[in-house]
């Protein structure tokens, strides 16, 4: 016989709310067949230095798709390189946006973390404009606007672990 144990909260704990301001969200979709010129762009002189606090992929309709967010003076020259390139891609670029993330002491042993925040952020009328979820952390991107409102939202569905 196999016992599961899962750990539940009445209110999930976290460690506090981290934020990230003035960074600008670059979103590409480019064929599958041309990511070897997308690596390329990435690997550009220009481009070797970029600090990405968050960056997400994923694969889907034979197309792969990227959103970075990055500094707004990288995330400007990032934009100007993909505008110069002849890669069929399409992409956008939205700034300013900020990153609120946080990370609890059992969010790998328990199931409705993202859940809370994705609700506590739609509760609150707040535009998700991209997410990140691991074993222990949760990103949000949001319109930099939006980071007070979030945060307080949030505050408000989790409890700050002392």
């Amino acid at each position: 016989m196999e016992t599961i144990a899962v750990y539940w909260e009445s209110r999930i704990k976290t460690y506090g709310f981290q934020r990230m301001p003035g960074l600008a969200l670059i979103e590409l979709s480019c064929p599958v067949g041309t990511i070897k010129s997308l690596g390329e762009i990435l690997t550009h002189d220009d481009m070797q230095a970029l600090r990405a606090p968050f960056i997400a992929a994923q694969e889907s309709d034979r197309e792969l798709s990227f959103i970075f967010c990055l500094p707004e003076r990288e995330g400007k020259g990032f934009h100007a390189s993909l505008e110069q390139t002849r890669i069929p891609t399409s992409h956008r670029y939205v700034y300013p946006v900020g990153i609120i993330f946080f990370h609890g002491p059992h969010f790998g042993d328990r199931y409705g973390i993202a859940d809370a925040a994705f609700s506590a952020i739609s509760k609150a009328g707040i535009q998700l404009i991209a997410s990140g979820c691991a074993s222990s952390s949760v990103y949000l991107i949001l319109a930099q606007d939006d980071l007070d409102r979030a945060e307080e939202a949030l505050t408000k569905a989790f409890e700050v672990a002392a």
